[in-house]
């Protein structure tokens, strides 16, 4: 949670077009599972709507989402290589960046804060309508960040001792060892 809470703080605080609050939740969900993953991303998502605004609160199940497909990665050797990595990356990018679209646009009209709203706000700026300023926003920065939430994951993974990941039989699965 700290992770997340952190990365997500530093990355909010420079108002870039990824989010990094996803990392932790990506890396217990890895090492232990889809319902350890969903928890530290609930009480992450929970505690940085009560730090920042009330507006990050519905986009929780973005990190139920994650926290499943990065299980799914596991459980299919996702991380044993970077071009596996990447494609998972890309893969979870998409996914999460559809879901977030539906909530940004249904419940917030585009605007949630951050680097994703420069972004919408400059494809709506140069004509496109809202709703597919919105999608291609979201999409865009959810591929972007969830590809390098996933990269940062792998590498960490693939870097770790044989000894310790052998007290994590999915992270072994993961990296194929």
């Amino acid at each position: 949670m700290a992770i997340n809470l952190v990365l997500g703080g530093v990355v909010k605080e420079l108002s870039l077009p990824v989010f990094l609050d996803t990392v932790g939740t990506v890396l217990v969900a890895v090492l232990v599972g889809f319902p350890a993953g969903a928890l530290v991303g609930t009480v992450s998502q929970l505690l940085l709507g009560l730090l920042t605004g009330y507006q990050y609160l519905p986009f929780v199940v973005i990190q139920w989402l994650l926290s499943l497909l990065a299980a799914a990665a596991t459980n299919r050797r996702g991380f044993s290589s970077l071009r596996r990595t990447i494609a998972w990356g890309v893969a979870a990018g998409l996914s999460c960046g559809a879901a977030s679209a539906l909530i940004s646009y249904f419940l917030f009209r585009g605007v949630t804060g951050g680097g994703v709203t420069w972004v919408t706000a400059a494809l709506r700026s140069v004509g496109l309508p809202l709703p597919v300023a919105v999608a291609i926003g979201s999409s865009g920065t959810d591929v972007l960040d969830k590809t390098i939430v996933i990269i940062m994951v792998g590498v960490l993974l693939r870097a770790l001792p044989k000894r310790i990941l052998g007290r994590f039989p999915l992270a072994a699965r993961a990296v194929a060892r």
